[in-house]
């Protein structure tokens, strides 16, 4: 399936739920968002029959995010009888009671985890809820071939912990992909750039100059100098991935989006409780992402990122 600029659009983000266990400033306000209400949640059966037309439409990747998909109830069930294939699922590991066996055995093509320090005050600060420890013991019980670490860096807050995260994937083996924070309605610490960060790390010898894309990945990855591993830049602010984006996002509510700083959804709940034909499903979605813009236009959306699915 191609847009309208001939991009492949192969890859669709799922939120599975508005709710998190945590307040991260940068993700939602003190108080929270107004939660959506139950019946305007998609049920996993509808989640399953949107998945279905877009792989009839040719989508390869899904992942599955939220607020944060691990408290939604039911969720483990949803997960495992998934059958195998490009499934991936973005968690806080902070939730409590989380059952890391079950974790382990979904059939899952990657797990990736937030983190964005390593110090359990500014962890706390940064998330208002979250205890490091609880981070910290889950992670340990965590087995997967692909793990990846977020780190959103922010200015003035957890710049001087970059050679700590590197460090922290490699024991873990884990990938650690530093992303640049996107200002939305949420607010929180300031904006760093990762150019100059990443310049530092080329000059000092702990990456190597050369950075590499992989198919729908919006990160650049270079390789660790002289250390198996690598780590990821993700640069949504200061250098822009709008020419390669393979992605549309399906809200917890149903509303599809088609670019993550659009302010414009497309209501597909509606047409999915009322229509019973695959095939329409499909065209509504076709006719969609043909109008898929080549980068942000007009009106900023005023969402926090909690309310867009990350």
């Amino acid at each position: 399936m191609q847009d309208s600029f001939k991009r492949k659009i192969d890859y669709l983000r799922i939120s599975l739920t508005d709710r998190c266990n945590l307040r991260c400033r940068y993700c939602m306000p003190a108080q929270g968002v107004k939660k959506f209400s139950h019946r305007d949640i998609l049920s996993f059966e509808e989640i399953e029959r949107v998945i279905r037309v877009c792989r009839e439409l040719g989508f390869t990747k899904f992942r599955f995010t939220g607020g944060e998909p691990l408290v939604r109830r039911g969720v483990m069930d949803f997960l495992e009888q998934l059958p195998p294939g490009d499934w991936y699922l973005t968690t806080n590991l902070a939730v409590d009671g989380l059952d890391l066996d079950r974790l382990n055995r979904l059939p899952l093509a990657g797990l990736n985890v937030s983190c964005d320090s390593l110090k359990p005050d500014r962890y706390r600060w940064i998330t208002r809820l979250g205890e490091l420890s609880a981070f910290l013991q889950n992670l340990a019980g965590v087995r997967s071939d692909n793990l990846k670490i977020n780190a959103v860096v922010m200015k003035g807050f957890n710049e001087d912990e970059i050679e700590d995260f590197i460090d922290f994937g490699e024991r873990h083996r884990a990938t650690v992909r530093f992303i640049e924070k996107m200002d939305f309605a949420s607010g929180g610490p300031g904006f760093s750039s990762l150019s100059e960060i990443k310049k530092q790390l080329i000059t000092r010898g702990i990456i190597e100059p050369e950075g590499k894309q992989i198919r729908n990945s919006v990160s650049s990855y270079h390789d660790l100098k002289g250390r198996a591993g690598k780590v990821g830049f993700i640069t949504p602010v200061s250098r822009h991935f709008c020419p390669t984006c393979s992605k549309i996002r399906l809200k917890a509510n149903g509303e599809i989006k088609l670019c993550v700083f659009a302010a414009e959804n497309f209501n597909l709940r509606d047409l999915l409780r009322s229509e019973p034909e695959d095939g329409v499903i499909r065209d509504r979605l076709a006719e969609l992402i043909a109008r898929k813009p080549f980068r942000p236009e007009g009106p900023r959306t005023k969402e926090t990122m909690a309310e867009i699915g990350g």
